[in-house]
């Protein structure tokens, strides 16, 4: 992949401007408005309002909500259920930076759909695949043909 056109996408997706309507977030989730609106008083979300606007939230929002309900619905107090989905949106904002730093591609492996993962190493004699099969991702490394 251009390496230009890599970063660009990766700054359009970090500082994305999408937003979802507090009905849009209830409705994804199936926390109530009235739940929302007290989750972001108790300062456990956030959302971006206007004088005078709605309450606009961003997909990383709408999934740290989804992950409380989740944890709610499993027993934790919502103090608990805040601080583990903090947790989880960190770890998938890593995850979101490693794929960003390292995607090259798509390719082919043994007829299944790989994603170019880039060079192992500063030699560049070899290059790792994420190979996705039905049972799973499995890792590939395939030789550099010089």
């Amino acid at each position: 992949m251009d390496k230009e056109f890599q970063q660009k996408l990766a700054q359009i997706i970090n500082n994305n401007d999408w937003h979802l309507g507090i009905g849009d977030v209830a409705n994804a989730t199936g926390v109530s408005q009235t739940k929302l609106r007290y989750w972001e008083r108790k300062g456990y979300i956030e959302s971006t309002q206007g004088k005078g606007q709605n309450r606009k939230f961003t997909y990383m929002m709408l999934m740290k909500v989804y992950q409380m309900k989740l944890l709610l619905d499993q027993g934790y107090t919502l103090s608990v259920a805040a601080q583990k989905a903090d947790s989880k949106s960190r770890d998938l904002r890593l995850v979101k930076q490693v794929l960003f730093d390292r995607f090259q591609g798509m390719a082919t492996i043994d007829g299944h759909p790989a994603v170019n993962l880039g060079y192992l190493n500063d030699n560049q004699d070899s290059i790792l695949y994420a190979v996705v099969q039905k049972d799973g991702t499995k890792f590939k490394i395939v030789p550099v043909k010089k």
